[in-house]
């Protein structure tokens, strides 16, 4: 055979060949791309049953967070999880806390059950000791989250989930597990704070996902196999493809067969070697990729049409080259409209800068993932859209899909607000409460219109607090500030109420005033405002038992006090209205008690006084004139000296027993020689052994020394009478304008104050002045009496 004839015959061969291999490789390219392609939509279909069970636990978080009132039972959390899960084919949830070894004898108490586990036969027994616990606190009722109490610390993917930083703000998913023989799954763990009676309990929301509810989604491929965490229930063998995502902290892999090359493709390369019809062979394998491309750009089209989210491709040059319908259904435009504007006309104003710098970065090949803005709809409102973006830098396009989020922003614009609120409240309660923890403590009326300013000041945030009382002579007294240094204000200004101010407006009113500007204001208080740079002003009244007491007002230097500050203010001065009440009623009773301990010692000094300069100057005068009478008889009246020397034995013991009484009245000593001595004479007048230490200043006032005197007196003698003891320490010392008295026995103790008068009556007193008494007295260890008595006139 000539060459000319080889040539073709070679060259036909060689076509051939090429033919047959090109074949076969682009009939096992197809394939692969093929199996990629149903690994790709299974793994989007995954991803959505994956973010709808992402949505179902973050509405069980809002639930669980919305309850103020009351507390979430199990029956309504079960009622409600139901409702919400099963129209997902989802059925298992729950809500568990975190529980130390400590703590879990308390939380078997709270929740009535015990912290139990589950064995792989699903027995339920009591979980044995731990340093900590995960039960389960509300379940459903499904399995796993069977019963409450169940302890979810065996399972290492929720432990593991919870200590994830990603948990405290977004659903956290943990690998595949199959807990006790039952389905394979996993669970999505998200932190769920649990409102209960305004307290706030930390704790988790946990959703089981089954893998078969997963893959179910998948309607493209009758076999796949998914593996999340690297952990897969089951295997599809190594000849696989596969498609990966990252979703909710966790790594997803989606494996499907590779299938085999079947049809035209396999038999294809066999009619090109046996026929040698090249151009038929060409022609076919055109049809072929022509039919599968077909195939494949319809599934892209009916996905890119029934998706409820936004689909759009846009082009480099700011164009929108293709939207699909739910772009027109969410925000009401044409398509003619979408396609000929720019898409920038489209985005809220706010956020066209940020939408076109993200879109620089798209052009430089970087991925947008979870970026938010807001489009404009064609009936003026607004949607806030999530989008997620990938660039085509040969082909100049970007390819993204978008999210309409309005509805979750909303609702966390909702829950902020709320937590705002439930703040404000907290703020609010914890300063009245440390207001009425001082009048609780007796403190002084001054210290408790301090600390009221104070808080009041704190709590709305402004730069200057007056708590101002109204006189009778139409005049205001500022009895207590929180101020900046420029304010030139102090403690005991007054300022007349007719000035066009603030104050002036409140005691004319008689209900809350604000003022945004002092240009045009009169009086002394609005040149104190300009002079101090004050730009706002809001008064509220002070009303004490029904009457006008006086007002409190806070002023802002930074610019207008918010819109709500006349309403907190009004709550804050209501309620510290009657902690005002109550300092001053305390504080009269303190001077009225005052007063009448002050009147009942001046009537005993005027006893002591009339006795003294009275009946017992008389019969002193009566026994001088005896003891004459008795020395002037003669000798032979000796019966008669006897007799008239028993009369004044007898007129002695009635002056010395005056003596006494009058000593116990008010003793005279006390008034010549203060304290010390006093005590020093009832150190020597006491039947049992007294250790005496007096460290006292000199001029002590008379109430403090008086009340010191008889409660040592009455000391003295109940050790005396009762206690069987050896020896009494006495000691009283001045510190820090107090005068600390102490005395301890060292008899039987048992000593009760509320059984008798005397030390009832020794409280009385101390408490009228100013001061307080305490008794300790355990039995067998002796009795302690102690006193503090301020050296300042508590009516002050």
């Amino acid at each position: 055979m000539s060459l000319r004839h080889i040539g073709p015959l070679v060259l036909a061969l060689a076509v051939i060949v090429v033919g047959f291999f090109g074949a076969r490789f682009d009939g096992q390219r197809d394939a692969r791309r093929e199996s990629e392609h149903r690994a790709e939509i299974a793994a989007t279909e995954i991803r959505g049953r994956l973010d709808q069970g992402g949505t179902l636990a973050d509405s069980l978080r809002r639930f669980m967070a919305g309850t103020v009132r009351g507390s979430v039972t199990n029956a309504q959390f079960a009622s409600v999880s139901s409702r919400w899960l099963s129209p997902a084919d989802l059925t298992a949830a729950a809500w568990i806390e975190q529980v130390p070894a400590s703590r879990r004898a308390s939380y078997e108490q709270r929740i009535g059950r015990q912290i139990v586990v589950a064995d792989r036969q699903g027995r339920i027994t009591r979980a044995g000791v731990k340093p900590s616990y995960l039960p389960a606190t509300l379940v459903t009722g499904i399995p796993p989250m069977t019963v409450p109490g169940l302890d979810f610390a065996s399972e290492p993917g929720v432990a593991a989930a919870i200590g994830r930083p990603r948990t405290l703000y977004q659903v956290t998913a943990t690998s595949l597990t199959r807990p006790r023989d039952e389905l394979a799954g996993l669970f999505l763990v998200q932190s769920a704070q649990r409102l209960t009676n305004g307290a706030v309990l930390p704790g988790y929301v946990v959703l089981f996902v089954p893998e078969l509810w997963l893959r179910a989604s998948a309607s493209g491929t009758d076999r796949l196999e998914l593996r999340v965490g690297g952990v897969a229930s089951e295997s599809i063998g190594t000849d696989a493809v596969h498609s990966r995502f990252a979703d909710a902290g966790q790594r997803f892999d989606v494996l499907v067969p590779l299938e085999s090359v079947q049809g035209a493709a396999a038999i294809l390369p066999w009619i090109i070697l046996a026929a040698g019809l090249v151009v038929v062979a060409l022609v076919g394998i055109a049809e072929i990729y022509a039919s599968r491309r077909a195939k494949a750009k319809a599934e892209v089209d009916r996905l890119f049409t029934i998706s409820p989210d936004l689909i759009v491709v846009a082009g480099f040059d700011g164009y929108f080259r293709r939207v699909n319908p739910a772009f027109e259904s969410r925000l009401g435009y044409t398509q003619q409209e979408v396609l000929t504007r720019p898409l920038l006309d489209f985005v809220h104003p706010d956020d066209r800068g940020r939408t076109e710098e993200e879109g620089h970065r798209l052009h430089e090949g970087q991925t947008t993932i979870s970026f938010v803005n807001r489009y404009l709809c064609k009936n003026g409102s607004y949607r806030w859209i999530e989008w997620t973006a990938t660039p085509a830098i040969e082909e100049r396009l970007t390819y993204a899909v978008g999210r309409d989020v309005t509805e979750r922003r909303k609702a966390e614009s909702d829950l902020r607000e709320a937590e705002e609120r439930y703040r404000v409240l907290a703020e609010t309660q914890a300063a009245l409460r440390r207001v009425a923890t001082l009048v609780a403590r007796r403190a002084p009326p001054g210290d408790v219109f301090a600390a009221t300013t104070a808080e009041a000041g704190r709590l709305l945030h402004s730069d200057a607090t007056a708590l101002c009382r109204y006189e009778a002579d139409g005049s205001v007294t500022v009895i207590a500030a929180e101020l900046d240094a420029d304010m030139d204000v102090s403690v005991g200004a007054r300022y007349p109420l007719q000035d066009d101010n603030v104050l002036g407006v409140v005691f004319r009113t008689g209900r809350v005033a604000r003022r945004d500007s002092f240009e045009d204001a009169t009086g002394a208080v609005a040149e104190m405002a300009r002079r101090g740079g004050v730009r706002s002003a809001v008064g509220a009244p002070v009303t004490v038992e029904g009457r006008p007491w006086g007002a409190i007002a806070v002023w802002s230097k930074r610019g207008l006090l918010p819109g709500d500050t006349e309403q907190r203010l009004v709550d804050f001065t209501d309620l510290v209205a009657t902690a005002i009440a109550n300092t001053e009623s305390r504080a009269q009773l303190t001077a009225s008690r005052a007063r009448l301990v002050a009147t009942a010692d001046a009537t005993r000094r005027q006893i002591e006084r009339d006795l003294h300069d009275g009946a017992q100057q008389r019969l002193i005068s009566l026994s001088f004139e005896l003891r004459g009478v008795q020395d002037a008889l003669p000798p032979e009246l000796d019966d008669h000296r006897a007799a008239l020397a028993q009369a004044l034995d007898g007129l002695t013991n009635a002056l010395d027993e005056l003596r006494e009484i009058a000593q116990g009245i008010h003793p005279a000593i006390l008034t010549q020689g203060g304290l010390g001595p006093a005590l020093k004479t009832l150190a020597h007048r006491s039947a049992i052994p007294v250790e005496l230490d007096v460290r006292t200043e000199d001029g002590l006032p008379e109430r403090v020394e008086v009340a010191a005197y008889y409660v040592v007196s009455e000391a003295l003698a109940n050790a005396a009478k009762h206690a069987r003891a050896s020896i009494v320490h006495v000691a009283a010392r001045t510190q820090d304008r107090m005068l600390n008295v102490s005395v301890r026995d060292d008899g039987l103790g048992g000593a009760d104050p509320d059984r008798g008068s005397g030390l009832l009556g020794l409280k009385d007193r101390a408490e009228a002045i100013g001061g307080s008494l305490s008794v300790e007295s355990a039995r067998g260890a002796g009795t302690s009496l102690y006193v503090e008595l301020p050296l300042d006139d508590v009516r002050q």
